[in-house]
């Protein structure tokens, strides 16, 4: 198959990449310009310039939309607008495009978040009911154009992905640097709930719907079992490699105060004071195998890795 894909660049890009190519299926990496310089370029696209180049998109089975601004910067007025507009406006314009020039691709799989579901909240399914707030906003804003692929040739998919686990990037590789120091922090309450996923199980999740080994539709991109931040830290400390153990045989774990956190990071602290149980019974239903289905499992992959 001949498979496009947006934020190619990123964690999941670069490593869906990497997939899709070892099963034998072509990429390509729409990128995103936002100078109109590049307008007669194949593969590029702009929403600051309102434009998608959609030469390359004539024989493409699917696409796949990864991109977006990065939600772990400050929450600058400026930055919020980008990561919606990034999001929002960014899968609009694929769809408008896509409809309007009449590409055949016949799945268009996007990501989203479970910033879509109410905080906190627990057994939280596909069919939960969406919170308040920004990202809540922000996800319900991202999903809402692929309604419009209804009733047409193109088939549409949905990943709310929860907390990514890879040592490339995000929360793993921070308590990882800090427990070479001794230290591994926790924020807010430990006995918040944290719905994570694998990297690796998220890239089979997007490329097995690609190969129609899953049924397109919204799915929750999360391990079966989720955990609590304590539980994940107490996983780090316990399995930790015995060179980092012998360099600090005395290990704790200071908390980070919920006001602390509001205090510094104003509305961004929501990402790290989140509480979420969310279920991930829909992908198991459809036949989807985890290989990482406990944080146990996780962590001892990553940190033997590492």
């Amino acid at each position: 198959m001949k498979i496009i894909i947006t934020g190619a660049s990123g964690l999941v890009g670069r490593a869906l990449t990497h997939e899709l190519r070892k099963r034998g299926h072509q990429t390509f990496a729409l990128r995103h310009e936002d100078n109109n310089r590049n307008h007669e370029k194949d593969l590029t696209w702009s929403i600051k310039f309102n434009y998608v180049n959609l030469k390359g998109f004539e024989d493409a089975d699917v696409l796949i939309h990864l991109a977006g601004a990065n939600i772990a910067k400050p929450w600058t007025k400026k930055h919020k607008e980008d990561i919606f507009l990034s999001r929002v406006r960014g899968t609009e314009l694929l769809v408008d495009e896509i409809l309007a020039q009449n590409i055949r691709i016949k799945h268009f799989i996007s990501t989203s978040a479970i910033g879509y579901y109410e905080d906190p909240g627990v057994h939280l399914a596909e069919n939960s009911p969406p919170g308040t707030g920004f990202l809540s906003e922000v996800c319900m804003g991202w999903e809402k154009p692929l309604e419009r692929l209804k009733n047409t040739h193109i088939q549409s998919s949905v990943i709310r992905t929860g907390l990514v686990l890879s040592n490339e990037a995000g929360v793993f590789p921070t308590l990882n640097m800090t427990l070479k120091l001794g230290v591994v922090p926790s924020t807010g309450s430990k006995s918040n709930i944290w719905s994570w996923i694998h990297l690796s199980d998220l890239v089979n999740i997007y490329a097995d719907l690609a190969e129609e080994k899953i049924t397109p539709g919204i799915y929750n991109g999360v391990a079966p079992h989720f955990t609590t931040q304590g539980e994940m830290i107490n996983e780090i400390l316990k399995n930790a490699p015995f060179p980092r153990k012998r360099l600090n045989p005395f290990t704790f774990s200071p908390n980070v105060p919920a006001w602390f956190l509001k205090l510094v990071m104003g509305e961004r602290s929501q990402i790290a004071l989140s509480s979420q149980g969310v279920c991930s019974i829909s992908l198991l239903q459809n036949g989807f195998s985890f290989q990482f289905k406990r944080i146990e499992d996780a962590v001892k992959d990553l940190l033997s890795k590492h």
